[in-house]
This record gives C-alpha cells, sequence and structure tokens, in this order.
C-alpha cells in the first residue's frame, strides 16, 4: 500500500514538472512568434519587449538571445537616426518636433547629448506656451504666490503680458426670517383593549387542536391497516408451516411434491411481501405517534400560558402636537469681477449662517433651542475664502481657454509644422498634458515621418521630468 501511494505521488509531482514545461514553452513560442511579426512591422521597441519576456521564460534559449540582440540593435540604429532627426528639425527652427524627438532619443540611448537639449528646449517651450500675466496696481491686492501656484500661468512684468485687474462689489448682507410650524407625536392617554397576546395563544390553540384531530384520525387509519397486515401475516404463516409439514412426507408423488413446492414458494413470496408493507405501516404509525405527543404536548403548554394571561391590555394613546419654529438665514454676497483684455468676467460669491429656534414645550419633553447665527463681522472671513477660491477659478478658466486655443488653432492652421507646434503647445502649458484627440495626432503626424520604430507616447514625451 506504501509503494503504491509513493509510486502515485511521485507521478503526480512528474506531471506537474511536465505541465509547467509544455506552459511556458507554448508561452515562450508566443512571445517569440509576436516579436518577428513586430520586427516584419519595424516595430522594434515592442520587438526588443517580447523577445526580452520570451529570454526570461528560457534564458538559455540561445535563438531567442539571437533575436533579441539584433531587436536591440535595430532599435539603437531609429534611436541614432531620430537624435540626427531632432538636430536636423533644430537647426530648421522646428523646436517643438525637435523637443518630441530628443525626448524620444533620450529615453532609449540615454544620450546626454539629447536630454541636455530636451532640458533647453523644454524650458523655452514651456515658457512660451504659458500664459504670462502681471497684475494691475489698483482693485484688489492678489499675491504673486497666487500666479505662481496655476498651473499654465507665469507672472512676468514685461509689456507684452496680460494684464489683470481683480475688483469686487460690496459685499451685501441680508436676514431673511420666516416660521415654520413642525409637527410630532406624544403620549396623551391610554386605553385598554383585548389583549393582543391572548387572542393569538387562544387562535394557535385552535390550530393546534385542529391538527391534533386530523392526525389521530390519520393515526387510527394506519393502526387497522397494521392490524390487517398482521392478520395477513399470521394466515401466510399458517399456510407456510403447513406446506412445509405436507413436504416432509415420506409417500409423495414427483407430481404431488412439485405442487407443494410450488405453492410454498408462492406463500414465501407473498410473506415477504407482507413482511415488508408491515414494517413500513409500523415504522409511519410510530412517527405519527411520535408528532400526535410532541403536538399534544405544545398544546396543553399554550394552553397553561393562556390561562396565566390577562384579558385586556392597557396600550399608549398617540397625539398629534404642532409647535412653531423661527427660521433665520443671515447672507453675505458679493461679486468678484476680473478684467482680461479689456473683457469683464464676474464671478458671483456667497455665505451664510442659518440655523432654528423654539422655546422650551414641556408637553412633548422638548427643550429650548436658541437661535445661533453669525453676524456680519463673522461672515466677512468666509467671504475672503471664497473670492479666493473664486480668484483661482477665474485664473484657471484663462489657462483652459489658452490651452483649447492652441488645440483649436491646429484644426485652422495648414502647414504640418504649425500644427505640430500647436499640439505641442496645447500639450506643454500643463502638466496634464494634451488631450487625447491631440495626442493622438502628434502621435500620427510622428509615425508617418519617422516610422513605428519606437512607441510615442506623447504626454511622456513632453514632460519627461514630471
Amino acid at each position: 500500500m506504501f509503494k503504491i501511494d509513493f509510486f502515485t505521488k511521485k507521478s503526480r509531482v512528474y506531471s506537474l514538472i511536465l505541465c509547467t514545461i509544455m506552459l511556458s514553452g507554448c508561452a515562450h513560442k508566443n512571445l517569440v512568434n509576436a516579436g518577428q511579426q513586430l520586427m516584419t512591422q519595424q516595430q522594434y521597441e515592442l520587438a526588443v519587449a517580447k523577445f526580452s519576456a520570451a529570454a526570461n521564460e528560457q534564458p538559455e534559449n540561445q535563438e531567442t538571445q539571437q533575436k533579441l540582440a539584433h531587436a536591440k540593435e535595430q532599435l539603437n540604429r531609429w534611436a541614432v537616426y531620430i537624435e540626427q532627426q531632432a538636430k536636423h528639425a533644430e537647426d530648421s527652427q522646428q523646436h517643438e518636433k525637435a523637443l518630441l524627438l530628443y525626448a524620444k532619443a533620450f529615453q532609449l540611448t540615454r544620450s546626454p547629448t539629447a536630454n541636455q537639449r530636451y532640458n533647453d528646449l523644454h524650458q523655452q517651450l514651456k515658457k512660451q506656451s504659458m500664459l504670462s500675466v502681471s497684475l494691475s496696481n489698483e482693485g484688489i491686492d492678489v499675491a504673486p504666490s497666487v500666479i505662481h501656484s496655476i498651473d499654465g500661468l507665469i507672472l512676468s512684468t514685461s509689456k507684452p503680458a496680460t494684464m489683470l485687474k481683480f475688483s469686487q462689489s460690496n459685499p451685501i448682507f441680508e436676514i431673511q426670517q420666516s416660521t415654520l410650524t413642525l409637527q410630532t407625536q406624544y403620549i396623551s392617554g391610554s386605553q385598554v383593549i383585548a389583549n393582543p397576546e391572548l387572542l393569538e395563544v387562544q387562535h394557535a390553540v385552535g390550530q393546534n387542536q385542529h391538527r391534533l384531530r386530523d392526525k389521530k384520525a390519520k393515526a387510527n387509519r394506519l393502526a387497522r391497516r397494521v392490524k390487517s397486515l398482521q392478520n395477513k401475516q399470521q394466515q401466510l404463516s399458517a399456510t407456510v408451516r403447513s406446506l412445509e409439514t405436507q413436504l416432509s412426507a415420506n409417500n409423495l408423488s414427483d407430481v404431488k411434491r412439485s405442487g407443494i413446492e410450488k405453492n410454498l414458494a408462492s406463500a414465501n413470496a407473498s410473506l415477504s411481501t407482507t413482511n415488508n408493507k408491515l414494517q413500513r405501516q409500523q415504522h409511519a404509525l410510530a412517527d405519527l405517534q411520535h408528532e400526535v405527543a410532541d403536538l399534544r404536548q405544545h398544546t396543553n403548554a399554550l394552553a397553561h400560558n393562556l390561562a396565566h394571561l390577562p384579558a385586556t391590555a392597557e396600550i399608549p394613546v398617540y397625539s398629534d402636537y404642532q409647535y412653531p419654529v423661527q427660521q433665520q438665514v443671515n447672507s453675505l454676497t458679493s461679486t468678484l469681477y476680473l478684467l482680461v483684455n479689456n473683457q469683464v468676467r464676474p464671478a458671483d460669491i456667497s455665505v451664510e449662517s442659518k440655523d432654528q429656534s423654539h422655546p422650551t414645550h414641556p408637553t412633548i419633553d422638548l427643550a429650548e433651542n436658541p437661535m445661533v447665527v453669525m453676524n456680519k463681522a463673522q461672515l466677512s472671513p468666509l467671504l475672503m475664502a471664497q473670492r479666493d477660491k473664486a480668484i483661482r477659478r477665474l485664473l484657471n478658466e484663462l489657462v483652459d481657454e489658452r490651452k483649447l486655443g492652441f488645440y483649436y488653432q491646429s484644426n485652422q492652421v495648414i502647414s504640418s509644422n504649425d500644427k505640430l507646434a500647436n499640439l505641442v503647445k496645447h500639450g506643454l502649458i500643463t502638466k496634464s498634458g494634451a488631450i487625447k484627440e491631440a495626442s493622438d495626432k502628434l502621435k500620427q503626424m510622428l509615425i508617418l515621418e519617422y516610422g513605428r520604430g519606437g512607441e510615442f507616447n506623447i504626454n511622456r514625451l513632453l514632460h519627461l521630468y514630471q
């Protein structure tokens, strides 16, 4: 037994090892096939990833290592070509295109030159794409730190900068009062009713008695059936004994003996059938008698409880109670204005404080609730905080408009270089990068011009060090 168990376990281990090897072989083959297909499509960066995964599956496979080395060589050649094209684009004043190409070249080769040129161009183009603004000395004094905190804005003192002037209307303090009528319930008395628990127990007793009568009748029918089967059993047993006595005689002819044996076999078969029926009926009768006993016991317990339950019960009476509540809302509102490019951009700001009050109501055990609301002086700091949020919101809207403006301009220009330049500025202005439509367009433009040797993840290329 031990040997059989040992060899069974051993065969299972071998099976698991074999399955693992087969699965690994399938995965390796699939990765290699995918890499080869990518090589035929000149997608070298993706091919390197597939061959690298295949080499991890089977490190000793020389053929896979050779394919991986060849893919890396082709990718490196493409990367060198991309860096050369980046230099050519920069010399041709196509700085936005050069930025993307230098970024891709540095990603693949870690070239210090590509890295340096990328950083210089990124700093230059980022500054050009951002909205340069200056703050007016008039109106609301906005701290320079607020401008610095807005992604896409740059604070400048030079004349071409967009002048921003914030102003605010005088805050209006209002008090609104009203009266509400609330309603609740309270216990105003009690009333005597028929005890619901008593009625429930009476109903249960009646149901049990009805079930008890049904089960007793069923038990009586089963008992009569058992008695009938017992009588039949006795008769068949007597017949069997009589036939066995006749069969033991010595002077029986063969014909006579054969007839007695046939009758005996028939009697024994009938007796066996009767015994089986009798046994089943006796078991059913015993089960039913147990059910009758349990039901009678439960009924007696209910009857005992019924005797000790009061006939009536006292329940509370609930009545409606209405009471007035004073409500007050103190509000402080104003309008913030941003003047930019001879256009006024308004933003409504408001804060409020509200509460309810009512006197004591002993009937419903309700304590006094005094009115607690902020006055104008207390609401003023909250309004200032809302104003600061509104300022940031308006500034972010300016950045969003400039960002979308670059995208819309890219759709209107004819030159592909101008289109690419606007799309790059669109993606550079904020750290969130280009929207999907813009990044997809840039990717397609680069693929058409430089192939699919490497993957152009536009937002990653725009913000390498974010």
